[in-house]
């Protein structure tokens, strides 16, 4: 069984430690056994000991920031842990191959003013807004990026600006990635900047994609996104999210959304220097949090999945008529995430009016809440079992949110039903909402599910060779699409000219035979009156 530390100092190598029946036989063995519980029945696992082994002997090969975070940072490593699943070996695989990577790429040093200036002039690319998740959205304007026009190695130094900004104001915590793809043609595909960039979130920055959202992309390209799909694990492609103005307002909200969007932002781009204080802290000592979705009700800031769990959180509505105690007051803790799984939420009241209370979920398929509505009485208290309903990957538990919400009644014996009509019909300053994320402690260690471990089809410089073969092709098709119209267009003249030609063609013989008709007529009735005169004569 895996076992995932919880504090906060330490040498977060703990995080890879197993139980085992005999001890370590090392003379030395790293610093985290000692915050193990009984010390003689633990030893670190091979692998564990081999990156341990490996960081105290290739440490000078590695950028010493990068191996000092490795070592105190516990919620970066569990980033590792739950981008696999808990999978320890492809854990500290990817662990030892971020350290290299981090190290020739030099990402510590990469700030704004070692990149050239042109790269922000544009605005391609850059931070704005939130999605209704709360995470902050990288914006990639494709339509002002041409292939071929800048350096390769620095729009990949260019971009791994932006990410590592976004680790450091936004604490790595999720961000979505943003494809505006308004007005976009072929010219501005480019696949092996976009394979790039995927390459980075699946190897070397774990646990950090919410969503991969592309907004109005045109029919010519659908063909490069199924590409470009053969290139995420299986998992990764449900976060890839099509959208257009309408259905973006599923992921973002209207007042996020810039107005070429659809929405009511008339943002203009403009660089905007980085934050210097991401986050400001709260009571209870953690982190402020950030703003979540759920399909009913406000958003309010969610805190990192990763994190441990908190102290128990009071809850008043905003008029002071409603009170409640709620553990676990931020993250619901879940010790594995097989069918049956269960936890608890303590509700208390300690006031002596009664409280009706409701617990709603953004996965209703995947747990049984019993009870999920019902009516605390002054001073009593009342445990909600949270069951799993299916078995399911960590990856698929913690990203759901459980929203608790209570209101001030004077009925403390009201059924389902009319708690669930109290709800609809309370105001916002009767009303209180806490929100609950998802986290799971330990993982059985025979899951071999993983978010980014599954295999992608292999690339190379032939495949890279074979897709731009495709988008000149595509290209030629797209040419050959608008000379086709355009003789349709002469075609579809020509014919309504000629069609004109004739009608007055005939338009003319039709008048020249009813003269002629005329005539011929005149002709024969003279001839008919002479005719008769002669008769007469004789």
């Amino acid at each position: 069984m895996a076992v995932v530390t919880e504090r906060g100092s330490g040498l977060s190598l703990f995080t890879i430690c197993n139980f085992a029946e005999k001890p370590l036989k090392a003379a030395s063995p790293p610093p985290c056994l000692q915050y193990l519980p009984n010390p003689p029945k633990l030893r670190l696992t091979s692998s564990g000991l081999q990156l341990w082994r490996r960081l105290k002997t290739e440490g000078g090969n590695f950028d010493p920031i990068d191996v000092k975070r490795i070592k105190t940072d516990d919620k970066y490593i569990r980033r590792f842990l739950m981008h696999h699943d808990n999978d320890q070996k492809l854990s500290l695989e990817m662990v030892m191959d971020t350290l290299k990577w981090r190290q020739e790429m030099q990402c510590n040093t990469i700030v704004k003013e070692s990149i050239q200036a042109d790269f922000f002039d544009k605005g391609a690319m850059y931070i704005h807004n939130r999605d209704k998740d709360g995470c902050k959205m990288l914006v990639f304007a494709v339509r002002f990026h041409q292939k071929g026009v800048l350096d390769m190695d620095q729009l990949k130094k260019f971009l791994i600006y932006w990410l590592e900004r976004l680790e450091r104001e936004e604490g790595g915590e999720w961000i979505t990635v943003f494809f505006d793809m308004c007005d976009t043609g072929m010219k501005n595909m480019d696949m092996e900047f976009i394979q790039y960039m995927i390459n980075l979130f699946k190897n070397y920055y774990p646990w950090f994609l919410n969503y991969i959202i592309v907004f109005e992309m045109p029919w010519l390209l659908s063909a490069m996104w199924k590409i470009i799909k053969t290139w995420l694990p299986p998992k990764s492609i449900e976060k890839i999210k099509f959208v257009d103005k309408k259905s973006l307002k599923e992921f973002v909200e209207p007042d996020q959304a810039l107005v070429s969007w659809g929405g009511t932002d008339n943002y203009e781009y403009q660089f905007e220097a980085e934050a210097t204080n991401a986050f400001v802290p709260v009571a209870n000592g953690d982190i402020e949090a950030r703003k979540v979705h759920f399909a009913e009700g406000s958003a309010q800031p969610p805190a990192s999945p990763l994190r441990g769990k908190p102290q128990i959180r009071r809850t008043i509505s905003a008029n002071g008529k409603a009170i409640i105690d709620i553990d676990p007051s931020e993250e619901l803790l879940f010790s594995n995430c097989r069918i049956g799984a269960s936890t608890n939420i303590l509700l208390t009241n300690p006031t002596d009016s009664p409280v009706a209370f409701k617990i709603k979920t953004t996965s209703p398929e995947k747990y049984r809440v019993r009870p999920s509505v019902g009516v605390l009485e002054g001073g009593a208290q009342l445990d909600i079992s949270v069951t799993v309903s299916e078995q399911l990957a960590p990856a698929a538990l913690v990203r759901d949110k459980f929203l608790v919400m209570g209101a001030p009644t004077t009925i403390p014996d009201m059924n389902s039903q009319e708690v669930s009509q109290l709800f609809k019909n309370i105001s916002k300053d009767d009303l209180f909402e806490t929100r609950l994320r998802v986290g799971v402690s330990a993982v059985d260690s025979s899951h071999d599910s993983s978010l980014a471990g599954g295999q992608a089809p292999a690339t190379s410089s032939e495949l890279i060779s074979k897709i731009d073969q495709l988008l000149l092709r595509q290209s030629a098709v797209e040419e050959q699409l608008r000379a086709a119209k355009k003789l349709v267009f002469v075609m579809l003249v020509a014919m309504i000219v000629v069609l004109i030609f004739l009608i007055t063609i005939t338009n003319n013989n039709l008048h020249a035979y009813t003269a002629a008709m005329q005539s011929a007529n005149t002709i024969i009735s003279q001839a008919s009156h002479g005719e008769q005169h002669s008769q007469v004569e004789l």
